[in-house]
């Protein structure tokens, strides 16, 4: 085929050639743009999964002052009921308030020590505070002092209880309670 051959081709089928040209074009473009379906793909995820972070972040941030009042509430009623560890004289006088309310007699009372709570017990904020009670007093008195403990003003956690018979003979129905728990404190 010669130079004349084609024009006089080209002239009478300029669609067909257009067409022609125009599809290998097209199929270079596809074979040359191939990778980058795959790539556009993963970048379409990323932006959908950001996308909905983003609208569930908007649409959950509606009541985020809400949440964050009733947070910093429950956080304030936490610590309020927090026992100072250093505050001997104050955490003693509650088991003082509360043999005075159940008309018990404590023989001793001891502040053990301090330790961390937890699983991860070196990040936390919060200690157990351990103390070691010997209230003496009748069956129901000592029931009244342990229920006073457990749904008291402070957090507690008895390790360790034991009821026998008072060690003095005068009154056959007075029982000893000997308690090792824990009060969570700061």
């Amino acid at each position: 085929m010669d130079t004349q051959q084609i024009n006089d081709f080209a002239k009478k089928h300029p669609l067909a050639l257009g067409c022609m040209f125009l599809s290998i074009v097209l199929a270079a473009g596809i074979y040359f743009r191939r990778d980058a379906l795959a790539e556009a793909r993963v970048q379409l995820d990323a932006k959908t999964t950001e996308g909905e972070h983003v609208t569930d972040n908007v649409k959950n941030s509606a009541q985020l002052g809400e949440q964050y009042a009733a947070l910093t509430q429950a956080t304030q009623m936490i610590e309020s009921r927090l026992v100072h560890a250093d505050q001997l004289a104050i955490n003693l006088q509650y088991f003082y308030k509360l043999e005075a309310d159940t008309q018990t007699k404590l023989t001793d009372l001891r502040q053990n020590g301090v330790a961390p709570v937890g699983k991860n017990a070196g990040k936390t904020a919060y200690s157990a505070i351990g103390y070691t009670v010997l209230v003496d007093g009748s069956y129901p008195q000592l029931l009244d002092f342990l229920r006073r403990i457990e749904n008291g003003e402070h957090f507690s956690r008895i390790r360790n209880l034991r009821l026998s018979r008072a060690g003095n003979g005068s009154n056959p129905d007075n029982l000893s309670l000997k308690l090792e728990l824990d009060l969570l404190g700061i």
